[in-house]
């Protein structure tokens, strides 16, 4: 597998993944100005930069910019050789998972949400059974939403005090103006800041008068985008005015 393959593999998997250029070599070391090496998780996914003392500290950098929050990119000078007589500049770039949509529950709204989303071009992680477990172990980034499609389901207070807490953009719960009021003052008493509870949309989904699974779907999956667009989700309807 070549290294640009690999992280499209891990960036439809939901990996953040970064890949190691070597952009200039001194000395003769067992390397080359262009070789790559993509890395997710600590792990080597493909490629080379001469042997496995330039792998490890490709890996290195490469764990470094992943930690480093903000910076995308990191350009590093490595010395090697009993006599520091040989040098790779190492250039490190940061590639983010593809966008997700986490959808939990199990049932026709839910598969209709991850439908649409599919159908966009969204990456879809479907969570029910073991979600809490599945959902702390791979949360979401700044670039996915959550939808709950469930407001029964054991594990929502869990999993909505996490997702709001944490990164994602949106955070959307289907219910009726009767439940969701019941679910925020839930989430208060159990403590989560306001500002939080305040992130929630719920019962999220534009009006568009949806009957029956699918279309609220669409209406859930269309907040989404207009959340994510930073728009209303009003109609784009123009008139003519006439005068005189």
């Amino acid at each position: 597998m070549d290294t640009l393959h690999a992280l499209t593999v891990a960036r439809e998997a939901g990996r953040r993944s970064v890949l190691v250029t070597v952009v200039a070599v001194e000395g003769e070391p067992p390397s080359y100005a262009g070789a790559k090496l993509a890395v997710a998780d600590g792990q080597v996914l493909a490629g080379t930069l001469g042997c496995s003392e330039f792998d490890t500290a490709g890996v290195e950098l490469a764990a470094e910019l992943a930690a480093s929050g903000g910076s995308a990119t990191l350009r590093r000078r490595m010395v090697f050789g009993h006599g520091g007589d040989q040098a790779l500049e190492l250039f490190a770039e940061l590639h983010e998972p593809a966008p997700a949509v986490h959808v939990f529950g199990d049932n026709p709204i839910s598969r209709g949400v991850a439908e649409l989303a599919r159908f966009l071009g969204r990456r879809v992680v479907l969570l029910h059974e073991g979600a809490q477990a599945a959902f702390e172990s791979a949360p979401p980034g700044p670039a996915d939403a959550v939808v709950l499609s469930d407001h029964d389901a054991h594990y929502v207070d869990a999993v909505l005090k996490q997702a709001l807490a944490g990164s994602a953009y949106f955070v959307g719960m289907l219910g009726s103006r009767r439940h969701a009021p019941m679910v925020m003052q839930r989430l208060r008493d159990d403590g989560v800041p306001a500002d939080q509870v305040d992130r929630l949309h719920s019962p999220c989904g534009l009006d568009i008068g949806s009957r029956g699974p699918a279309e609220i779907a669409l209406s859930v999956v269309a907040e989404i985008v207009a959340v994510e667009r930073g728009r209303a989700g009003g109609v784009m309807q123009m008139k003519l005015t006439t005068t005189g």
